[in-house]
């Protein structure tokens, strides 16, 4: 018995291009003030872990959330006392979600510098937040 040769890749059918990701909603370029930018954090779905890393980094921003000197992720980790990697991953998310932008945007984010930035909607659900907050000790 006879077994058919195998076909090589050159051989192999052409796959179609994979459809184009959505593109990320536009995201304000301007820096956040700091307290806003705060509460917003607090009142976000992001992990401890990831609102811990942000807490600490707002405190190297000044009002305007502009960093006089960039606390980088070696700073952050003395802060935190988390691992590296820890903080790598929460700073890459807080950039995919929105609330920080870095310069050059292909750098790494060892490197890179950081602005305080707000997705759209975040400062609404911060006040919704703070206000439902609020009522809540009011009421008790």
């Amino acid at each position: 018995m006879t077994t058919a040769a195998r076909p090589t890749p050159a051989q192999m059918p052409r796959r179609r291009p994979a459809p184009a990701a959505p593109e990320a909603p536009a995201l304000d370029p301007r820096p956040a003030h700091r307290k806003p930018w705060e509460r917003a954090i607090l009142a976000s779905s992001l992990p401890g872990n990831f609102r811990f890393v942000a807490i600490a980094l707002s405190t190297h921003a000044d009002g305007r959330g502009h960093f006089a000197r960039q606390p980088r992720v070696i700073g952050l980790v003395h802060d935190t006392g988390l691992h590296v990697h820890q903080v790598r991953v929460a700073l890459a998310a807080l950039c995919s979600r929105g609330f920080l932008r870095q310069s050059p945007a292909d750098a790494p984010i060892d490197n890179a510098d950081l602005v305080l930035t707000l997705p759209p909607g975040a400062l609404a659900r911060a006040r919704r937040t703070q206000t439902t907050t609020n009522r809540s000790s009011a009421d008790a």
